[in-house]
């Protein structure tokens, strides 16, 4: 299948209809109005807010989160303890959680 580029008039009508193009243009003052809403934001969160957006504040309590999960997760893993024995994890938990029976309807027996 050969296309005569020369004489489609589908081809001419798509190449023209890009001659009227210009390039966009801002409103006046966008540039500023932008500027001053970001100002506007950043100051809502006062100082507090501007002290806390800071990148090296943010890496350092990411950085100290971080360790203290390591550190955590390493003396959870230290104290851990296989036990081939299913009856004493239970008496871990019995002796921790008492299962005693407390009457709560008896303690006020006052009769009108």
């Amino acid at each position: 299948m050969s296309i005569d580029s020369q004489n489609d008039p589908r081809i001419d009508a798509v190449l023209n209809s890009l001659d009227g193009i210009q390039r966009a243009k801002a409103p006046d003052f966008l540039y500023t109005r932008l500027q001053s809403r970001m100002e506007k934001e950043f100051d809502q969160g006062g100082p507090l807010g501007r002290w806390l957006t800071r990148p090296v504040l943010a890496l350092t309590i990411a950085a100290i989160i971080l360790i203290a999960n390591a550190t955590t997760v390493l003396k959870m893993w230290e104290q851990h303890t296989v036990s081939n024995n299913p009856n004493e994890s239970g008496q871990i938990v019995a002796a921790e959680y008492p299962a005693g029976i407390y009457p709560v309807y008896n303690e006020n027996s006052l009769e009108p």
